[in-house]
This record gives structure tokens, sequence and C-alpha cells, in this order.
């Protein structure tokens, strides 16, 4: 199945720490299949800003690099977060035209 073929039937947003929003996952995945619903796929995603603080990232070179580049976040990110390579050279004076 494509992309293309998938269409959104429900969307939630979770607090981790609340174990009654957990709870309701389950609650929500129990409904889907009393409805018929077979096969889901379950994309998880978070803010931006939460893998910049759980990464010590510098956001202000995140948000030059992003602006600079017109790059999506997810992209920036994983740029730096590249291995080593990255980490012995001048990468953020470049990055952000220092």
């Amino acid at each position: 199945m494509s992309e293309n073929e998938k269409i959104n039937i429900k969307s939630l947003q979770l607090n981790l720490s609340d174990e009654d929003q957990l709870k309701l996952v389950s609650k929500q995945l129990s409904e889907l299949k009393k409805k018929g619903y077979e096969h889901i796929t379950i994309d998880f995603n978070i803010f931006s800003e939460q893998e910049l603080k759980r990464n010590n990232i510098d956001v202000q070179v995140f948000k030059k690099i992003k602006t600079t580049q017109e790059l999506p976040d997810w992209v920036v990110i994983k740029l730096m977060l590249a291995g080593g390579k990255l980490k012995r050279t001048k990468f953020k004076a470049r990055s952000i035209n220092e």
C-alpha cells in the first residue's frame, strides 16, 4: 500500500507522562477494531523543540540553518546529529555564515 492510498481517520496528541492518556490509546484501538478496521498505521511525531532539547542542540544554530537553507526541521536536526565527522570541523561557523 502506498502513502497515497492512506486516509487519516484519527489523530491523538498524548502526554506520555499521563497514564490516563496512555490508556486512551488502547481504548481508541479497541474502538477502531469494533468498527471493522483491520490494518492501521501508527506514526509517532514529536515537536522539534523536544528533539532539540533532548539532544542538546543549539537552538540558535538550528534556526539559522533552517532559515538560511530553507529546510524542514527534521532535515536540519538529522544534519546536526550527523556522526563525529562534523564535530572536528568549523561546521557551526560555516553553516550560519559566521
